[in-house]
């Protein structure tokens, strides 16, 4: 059985994730891990989770690790970087970067299905990936394998499809990243930037909506918005500290795709904290498809616990090592790959 030797860069929630799977996998072998937290650099990658020793020292050195280890791939968790214009270009260069060391990069950042929202991004990265005949696979959980992956495999059941909605959301109320605070929760919804909101987070998980369009054959005339947000009926009691009543909560975000005035793909999502007090607005995690059968509703229950949320982000990204690393070159799509199932 071959090994596929994996550097894992940035070691928070998801690659926390990452790294016990690669650990506990007979397929894949830890040879790197970067971080730039001084809490972590120069301790065993696998201890400072409580995790088994892994017998590899965290660093803060990447391209030194790339060049000292013959890595088949780098998992890219690092946090997302935006210009000032709201794009994601600082991420791009630094996956740039290392493909021109000529690594596999598969990443969870969300410079996803890029050909539709970016087509200059993915020119550079599909053009640097070719010339140093290594690939660049974004995925994960959203956008990636729920919105776009599933809802696309799941279609294929269908004699027709007319329509398809795709539901989800998170209770951040445990949620420690340091990116939560875009929610703004406890803050006057009179003060809080919603716009600048809207703006990130359509940009973060438009790119599903694009993906699973162009799939089914669907050509936009236009890809519509629409934020709500809610405040509290009472004081609540996050991790974080405490949310005042009438302050802002929860939002959800509706972005859909439209031919001819018709919703042909909605993607529906929810943040917001206390969901085991206040159930609205709702989080389903639920896949809507209508056409013939009439319609096909899938829910999937325990996707995002409070307790292991991360899990099925990195596993999308450690489970397609195989296929990015024997694939082609270039930028990749889950789609375009052979099935993506567990490794062992």
């Amino acid at each position: 059985m071959k090994k596929y030797r994996v550097i894992v860069w940035g070691l928070g929630n998801v690659g926390r994730a990452a790294i016990r799977m690669i650990l506990n996998s007979q397929q894949l072998e830890l040879v790197g891990a970067v971080d730039v937290d001084p809490q972590k650099i120069g301790k065993d990658a696998g201890e400072i989770f409580g995790f088994k020793k892994s017998g590899i020292t965290v660093s803060d050195q990447l391209d030194e690790t790339i060049k000292a280890v013959q890595a088949d791939v780098v998992l890219d968790y690092t946090p997302l970087v935006r210009d000032e214009k709201g794009g994601f270009t600082p991420s791009a260069q630094d996956i740039l970067h290392v493909l021109q060391l000529k690594q596999n990069v598969i990443t969870t950042l969300p410079i996803y299905f890029s050909q539709a929202t970016d087509p200059q991004m993915f020119r550079q990265i599909d053009e640097t990936a070719k010339k140093n005949n290594v690939s660049y696979l974004p995925s994960g959980l959203l956008p990636g394998a729920y919105a776009s992956y599933l809802p696309v495999i799941l279609a294929g059941i269908m004699g027709e499809v007319q329509q398809i909605t795709v539901q989800s959301g998170e209770d951040d109320q445990e949620n420690t990243s340091s990116w939560v605070k875009v929610f703004g929760y406890g803050m006057d919804p009179e003060k809080f930037p919603h716009e600048r909101l809207t703006q990130g987070i359509v940009s973060y998980y438009v790119s599903g909506v694009y993906e699973i369009g162009q799939r089914l054959g669907y050509k936009f005339d236009e890809v519509k918005t629409k934020h709500d947000y809610f405040t509290a009926p009472k004081d609540l009691h996050p991790k974080f500290g405490i949310v005042k009543k009438g302050t802002i909560y929860g939002h959800r975000f509706t972005m859909t795709g439209l031919v001819d005035g018709q919703a042909k793909v909605s993607l529906i999502y929810v943040h917001k904290i206390c969901d085991n007090v206040l159930k609205e607005p709702q989080i389903d995690n639920k896949i809507q498809i209508d056409g013939i059968p009439t319609k096909l509703d899938i829910t999937i229950n325990g996707m995002m616990p409070l307790d292991e949320s991360y899990a099925t982000s990195a596993a999308p990204t450690v489970n397609a090592i195989p296929q990015v690393v024997t694939g082609p070159a270039g930028y990749l799509q889950a789609l375009d790959l052979p099935a993506i199932t567990p490794v062992i």
